[in-house]
């Protein structure tokens, strides 16, 4: 098969496959198969399910890598065994549940092009899916990554705006000893963060505040204010978020920024082009402009990577 046709098969066929990957999720199956394996009947014993139809997920699942068969049983891969079953350290289900309550969006998006209409929102009763999703994420690399590539050294005082599950204080303050975090978010987040903070045992260091970034402010005396993905493109009051960070940090404090950058030609790359799509995201220059119409100096691109979809930069306030 020609290249072009190839990559134009694993296009059209992708929505398939991750289709199959959320309903396994929400099912459990990787769970339920953490502890041995099980033949297709028991599998539907145990969910409860249309023999035919689970058959025919169990096949799709093998054929993706998920699943192995041996006989007539089912049993997880690695893959699945380290990422899928709930409970596991670099658990990705969350995030996964949380595409899964998006897919409306995706299956509307002709309409949404053509049309307009609302941008997807979240319902309360799948909060704990996207924020625990947060998390997901930030342990299978992200994190990492900002660990790795932001300096942190000589800062002690942390406010993470928007800071979902506190995943990125929670390393920071790891990392640097020396380092105290705050996590702000609102009150039913928050409900979660806290248990996060606890489980991981850095409530001595970790606080959280309740609130709102439209009408609260950041605080004072920070010497670094984290902006995590709440600046996506034009729609996310991006302007309003830097200049209550600049006005919360001290002189020679520091603002660090993740988001879903494109490229200045906005051609990609893929993950922030798709993710502009359902919620917006700047170029570099555009988010560079913004950081420093607000006072910030030297804007700096620390790390991007492809893979994760996720880029780093820092600015100095003056």
């Amino acid at each position: 098969m020609e290249n072009g046709i190839a990559i134009l098969n694993d296009l059209n066929w992708g929505y398939r496959a991750a289709r199959v990957l959320h309903v396994a999720n929400t099912l459990s199956l990787f769970t339920i198969l953490s502890e041995k394996p099980m033949s297709a009947e028991q599998i539907c014993r145990t969910i409860k399910s249309d023999p035919e139809m689970m058959k025919k997920l169990l096949i799709a699942c093998t054929s993706m890598g998920l699943l192995e068969k041996e006989g007539n049983q089912y049993k997880n891969t690695e893959l699945a065994q380290t990422y899928l079953v709930r409970g596991r350290k670099l658990y990705q289900g969350d995030i996964i549940a949380h595409a899964a309550t998006v897919w409306d969006f995706w299956s509307r998006l002709a309409d949404h092009v053509t049309l307009g209409g609302e941008r997807v929102t979240i319902n309360p009763d799948e909060h704990r899916n996207f924020i625990m999703g947060m998390h997901n994420i930030a342990v299978a690399g992200r994190a990492q990554l900002f660990i790795d590539s932001v300096d942190l050294t000589g800062r002690k005082k942390l406010f993470d705006v928007g800071g979902g599950p506190g995943t990125y204080s929670i390393v920071a303050c790891r990392r640097y000893p020396e380092l105290k975090a705050v996590v702000f978010d609102l009150p039913e987040t928050i409900a979660i963060t806290k248990k996060i903070i606890s489980k991981e045992g850095m409530q001595d260091v970790i606080t959280v505040r309740e609130g709102d970034w439209e009408t609260d402010d950041f605080g004072e005396d920070n010497d670094v204010v984290l902006l995590s993905d709440v600046m996506h493109g034009p729609g996310s009051k991006a302007q309003m978020k830097l200049k209550k960070a600049y006005d919360s940090l001290v002189c020679g404090g520091l603002v660090v920024i993740q988001e879903f950058l494109l490229n200045d030609r906005k051609t990609g790359p893929l993950i922030p082009a798709l993710f502009n799509v359902m919620v917006g995201a700047y170029s570099q220059a555009e988010l560079f402009g913004i950081v420093e119409e607000t006072g910030f100096i030297k804007p700096k691109l620390v790390i991007s990577s492809e893979e994760l979809g996720s880029s780093w930069v820092t600015a100095d306030k003056r």
